[in-house]
């Protein structure tokens, strides 16, 4: 039987990523959000689900696809990290940030004892892996009974682009698709969130442009490239007064779904 595929981000893609996401908008914006959703996740994850977390000193926390570390570098704030990805080269970055505990792995078959980790996190990871239903049982068997992940995607099967191309995507995902995706793989969902709400329509019209008036390109690029400081700043600041937004609410659309999913204790 054929093993199911795992699609890398291009190396050109991980160089852009790193010199762009200290001050990109998206970056920025997406930074702030997560950390939002992370201040009032955090403390549900030391809810014991038995008596042996009480006494540990940190949680265990485990980012998968973790990218060029930026996430990461958040995370150790709330306890012990460790970092899985399979791209040398996203492990390369993540060596410069001096992250600790990182382990080059295929998502498919992660490296982690059964019901081990207190806190996952996959964000923009699963649209790599062409067997997602497996990948979500992989989430499902890692977490400790009680324990969380946030996951995020890209959204809406209409905004299909050389961006995911670029990006060596599978599909991107509607938000029942998604939710649909959690539940059968055993988790409860707190949260199911469209994301980058007010970024939706500009993207949506300059995606379709792009479509209609450009060639297809023999080497697709993404949507990211370098913005005039002040259109940069501007578009941080709109994005990311979504923040205490979707904290509270769930947007309607946006560019991406996250989603807060919890195992049954």
């Amino acid at each position: 039987m054929q093993r199911p595929r795992l699609l890398l981000v291009n190396i050109e893609e991980y160089h852009k990523m790193h010199a762009l996401e200290k001050n990109y908008w998206w970056f920025q914006a997406r930074r702030k959000m997560i950390r939002t959703l992370l201040a009032e996740l955090v403390p549900k994850c030391w809810v014991p689900a038995d008596a042996a977390l009480a006494s540990r000193p940190a949680l265990r926390i485990l980012d998968i696809g973790c990218g060029t570390g930026m996430l990461m570098e958040d995370l150790q704030a709330y306890g012990w990290v460790a970092g899985l990805d399979f791209s040398p080269v996203a492990l390369a970055y993540c060596r410069e940030r001096r992250l600790p505990n990182l382990a080059r792995a295929d998502v498919q078959r992660l490296p982690v004892r059964s019901n081990s980790v207190d806190l996952l996190t996959a964000l923009d990871l699963v649209e790599h892996v062409e067997d997602d239903r497996k990948l979500m049982g992989e989430i499902h068997r890692v977490l400790r009974p009680g324990a969380y992940a946030l996951m995020s995607v890209p959204a809406h099967k209409r905004l299909w682009s050389n961006h995911d191309v670029a990006l060596h995507h599978f599909r991107r995902y509607e938000k029942s698709e998604f939710r649909q995706l959690v539940l059968g793989a055993g988790l409860e969902i707190e949260k199911c969130s469209y994301m980058m709400a007010s970024i939706y329509w500009p993207a949506a019209i300059y995606r379709r442009l792009k479509k209609h008036f450009l060639r297809p390109s023999a080497s697709p690029k993404t949507d990211e490239f370098p913005l005039p400081v002040w259109v940069n700043t501007l578009l941080r600041a709109v994005v990311s007064a979504e923040a205490p937004l979707l904290r509270r609410y769930s947007m309607p659309c946006g560019l991406s779904i996250v989603c807060i999913a919890r195992k049954p204790a």
